[in-house]
């Protein structure tokens, strides 16, 4: 098929690499996949990495195994472009949210701004905060402006909580912006980035935020109870840790803890109490280095190119973007068509993506193409 978009041709992956990348997803032989905002597909690296851990575990025990963890916060830190102190691999971007929310303490009229779109795991910490909630209206557009959050701060501001990339519409908040305005006024920040992560090369340390999460089971394609995530120094400093355990605990110098007291570690390592599940761990360390053996900016320029090809393509079917501002989403609608119909139809040809908030939700990665893409829009209805 006749790649026809000069847009969509600047910054795609050269051809031999995509079909190289191609052979690590075996999901490729049966799907046009475009759902990775939901579940990211596992490459093959990361199931011969879950074999190799089992087999090292019944051969040495431990050995050099754990070790390697030390290994994939390294990758984490390079992929957040975030010092490696800062940095935690944590089970979910549900159980950093809940860091903030649950490790400042409160006073009886503060306040947090949510954003009424977002989801669930970022807002809910906050509504059982006991925090009062002051909530962003999307008003039908999709997305926000910066003034909106700053229309409802006041001196009782004292938590924002927000979206990088939002799972409903694909909107990209202006993060540098709002995280300025936010470190101006001492306002704690946290991040959802699980939509970003991954596909869009993220400079987590410009958002000025004190937490930025990701959970691994989208676009770094390393499945379910795992993540990572970003502290900054005042949250390494200052936010309460809920469980203390022989991890986050630096070695007693000798004699008895009852002595010596429990000491935590002065890093983000402070936040993971308990030793790691080994095999997850590592697997997504070896999903973290395929995103950085291809380069972040690169995976990030080819995914939005595909959107673009999309977004072009869909409107010219008569559908309408939820929200022009996409980064690795495209979110799509159209007057007369339930899009949950639609999305059964493409699943009916093998063409995977999602429905969220009535909306039609298209989420492509490294590996899918220019011709996929083609693909996608002539089977739209």
């Amino acid at each position: 098929m006749q790649d026809n978009s000069d847009t969509a041709v600047a910054g795609r992956l050269p051809a031999q690499l995509v079909a190289e990348l191609r052979l690590e997803f075996p999901i490729t032989r049966e799907w046009v996949y475009l759902d990775h905002a939901t579940y990211g597909p596992h490459p093959r690296r990361y199931v011969d990495a879950l074999s190799r851990v089992a087999s090292d575990l019944s051969e040495d025990v431990l050995g050099t195994t754990s070790m390697r963890v030390e290994d994939v916060r390294a990758s984490a830190s390079r992929l957040l472009h975030a010092p490696t102190e800062q940095v935690a691999l944590l089970r979910s971007t549900g159980e950093a949210m809940s860091l903030v929310a649950t490790g400042v303490d409160w006073h009886a009229d503060d306040e947090v701004i949510l954003y009424e779109l977002d989801f669930p795991s970022l807002i809910a910490p906050w509504l059982a905060s006991g925090v009062k909630v002051q909530v962003v209206r999307d008003r039908g557009r999709g997305c926000f402006d910066v003034a909106d959050f700053v229309d409802l701060m006041s001196p009782r501001t004292r938590a924002v909580a927000v979206s990088l990339v939002n799972n409903t519409t694909g909107f990209r908040a202006p993060l540098e912006q709002l995280g300025r305005i936010c470190a101006e006024r001492g306002i704690w920040f946290s991040v959802d980035a699980v939509q970003a992560i991954g596909s869009v090369d993220v400079d987590v340390p410009s958002f000025n935020a004190d937490v930025v999460a990701a959970h691994s089971y989208k676009f770094l394609l390393s499945g379910f109870g795992q993540g990572v995530a970003y502290f900054s120094e005042r949250a390494i400093r200052e936010l309460k840790v809920p469980h203390v355990g022989l991890r986050n605990m630096q070695p007693s110098p000798g004699g008895s803890l009852f002595d010596t007291g429990v000491h935590l570690y002065e890093s983000a390592q402070k936040f993971e109490p308990s030793a790691p599940n080994l095999a997850a761990t590592l697997a997504m360390g070896a999903c973290l280095e395929l995103l950085l053996d291809v380069g972040p900016e690169r995976v990030a320029a080819h995914n939005l190119a595909l959107c673009r090809r999309l977004a072009d393509g869909v409107i010219g079917k008569g559908y309408s973007l939820v929200c022009p501002e996409h980064a690795g989403l495209v979110c799509v609608r159209k007057d007369g068509l339930d899009m949950a119909s639609v999305q059964q139809k493409l699943a009916a040809e093998h063409i995977m993506c999602a429905v969220r908030g009535g909306n039609l939700r298209f989420a492509p990665h490294l590996y899918n193409t220019l011709e996929e893409v083609e693909q996608v829009l002539q089977a739209l209805p």
